[in-house]
């Protein structure tokens, strides 16, 4: 197929109609984790509350480590951060006697986007130890608002999932006794536990990519020998106490604002695809030699100039706008007429009509409406000559629908006749009722005149019966009605 360099129809809106692959929204992602306890002003962005963190202790007297291991840490390894404060009761070392909290993120584990299963994806710790009190003039020796700042890198994922989760935290001092600690805090038998409250953390942290949303879900901090996310996180003194954080990835399509003559198409494909066929333009512009292009998503026209001088040399020159050859009008010149006109595309007579893409949205609601008038709005086009000649010649027009039928023997019955049925429901009896009538008065007529034998006699007095009496049957005990 060779296509000209210009098209009749640039009926899409998007410069290049994008080939979609597949997408598999069940993928599996080979996730890292690392977090942090800084929020210093040279952040990322230090205008993003993630990243400048205005709700955190900054005058409190900490300090921040990375990638650390005590050198009395146990063999659980060194957290990605720390945040240490307060002197310790018997020394300063940066590390040990001092409190602090710790997270140590995992690293090369799988996660499956939408299994609904929590995967665990780091560990928060605090390191609960005896300080000493702030001195009259000094900073405060511990912070009551923390921020932690979680980042999940995956080679799957075209960006970085980033979230941030506020913590509360009260350190209590240590009392005498376990029984003068806060009661709406301690837990264990030595005096005082510490608490993190996780109350106003953000669940979830999400972006868009290629049509496809993913959304990391943070179930939350459980305790070691726990099932159950935790809002609040008690701590023993003199001890290190630890929380698994778990998460999920969630993704699923976003419908993106497709171009002219495309659609949405749903997972997999989680994109536009172009909905023009080649049936479709050839049905469109009437038989005219046309087919899509893939580039542009439109009609386009197959001929060239060529095709113009091998079939008839004299009969003019090859017009990409019409694709048509001897048309001497153009695009230009029809929407100088009218802004929605352009050529009447394939073969003569050459004139302004509505331009293709009106066309084409009145095909999309039924393929006998076509554009009319200078507004160039949809209207039915079909008629019997219409229908006989895209379907057959037994095909007929119904104007209700815009569509073509084959009549069938029995079509319904005309004004007439319904007329014909009701005069003869009311004549009808009338009718007969007369016929009877006349059939009754010949029958009498006919036994009148004794032409057939009827039911006929004479009144006979009472005298006349006299003489019964004189009867040889007669007998006279019957007379006497008396006893025989």
């Amino acid at each position: 197929m060779k296509w000209r360099p210009a098209f009749l129809a640039l009926l899409a809106l998007c410069s290049v109609a994008v080939v979609l692959c597949d997408v598999n929204l069940n993928q599996v992602f080979s996730i890292s984790v690392r977090g942090t306890f800084r929020h210093e002003s040279s952040a990322a962005d230090p205008f993003d509350p993630k990243f400048n963190c205005d709700f955190c202790d900054n005058g409190v007297n900490q300090t921040f480590v990375d990638d650390f291991t005590c050198s009395t840490a146990t063999s659980f390894g060194a957290d990605d951060n720390e945040q240490r404060w307060g002197l310790g009761a018997t020394d300063n070392f940066i590390c040990f006697p001092k409190s602090g909290a710790g997270f140590q993120g995992v690293s090369g584990i799988t996660l499956q986007a939408n299994s609904g299963n929590n995967t665990r994806i780091g560990t928060f710790s605090h390191y609960n130890n005896a300080i000493a009190g702030a001195r009259p003039g000094e900073p405060p020796s511990s912070p009551t608002a923390l921020r932690l700042l979680i980042t999940m890198t995956s080679p799957q994922l075209s960006q970085n999932f980033v979230t941030a989760f506020p913590l509360s935290f009260i350190e209590t001092p240590n009392l005498a006794s376990s029984s003068a600690c806060d009661p709406s805090i301690q837990r264990t038998d030595k005096p005082c536990d510490d608490r993190f409250s996780f109350d106003a953390f953000s669940p979830s942290e999400s972006f868009v990519s290629d049509n496809v949303r993913y959304t990391l879900i943070v179930t939350g901090f459980i305790s070691d020998n726990s099932t159950t996310p935790l809002r609040q996180f008690v701590t023993k003194e003199g001890t290190v106490s630890r929380a698994s954080v778990y998460a999920q990835i969630v993704t699923y399509c976003v419908e993106p604002e497709c171009g002219a003559n495309e659609v949405f198409v749903p997972a997999p494909t989680c994109g536009c695809e172009c909905a023009l066929t080649n049936k479709t333009c050839q049905t469109v512009f009437h038989g005219v030699e046309t087919a899509v292009d893939d580039a542009t998503c439109s009609c386009g026209c197959i001929k060239d100039p060529d095709s113009c001088n091998a079939t008839n040399p004299d009969i003019g020159e090859f017009n990409a706008d019409s694709c048509s050859c001897g048309c001497n009008l153009t695009n230009f010149d029809c929407k100088k007429e009218n802004p929605l006109y352009s050529v009447k595309f394939g073969g003569l007579p050459c004139k302004c009509v509505c331009n293709p893409q009106k066309y084409i949205e009145c095909a999309s609601q039924n393929r006998f409406f076509e554009p009319t008038g200078e507004k160039c709005l949809c209207a039915c086009v079909a008629t019997d000559e219409v229908c006989k000649e895209t379907y057959g010649k037994n095909y007929r027009v119904n104007k209700d629908k815009c569509s073509c039928f084959v009549p069938g023997p029995y079509t319904g019955l005309t004004d007439g006749q319904i007329a014909g049925i009701v005069v003869a429901s009311v004549l009808g009896p009338l009718l007969l009722l007369l016929i009877m009538a006349i059939i009754a008065g010949v029958v009498f007529y006919l036994i009148w005149t004794g032409v057939i034998p009827g039911v006929w006699g004479y009144k006979i007095e009472q005298g006349a019966f006299g003489a019964g009496g004189n009867s040889s049957l007669y007998q006279s005990p019957w007379q006497s009605n008396s006893n025989v």
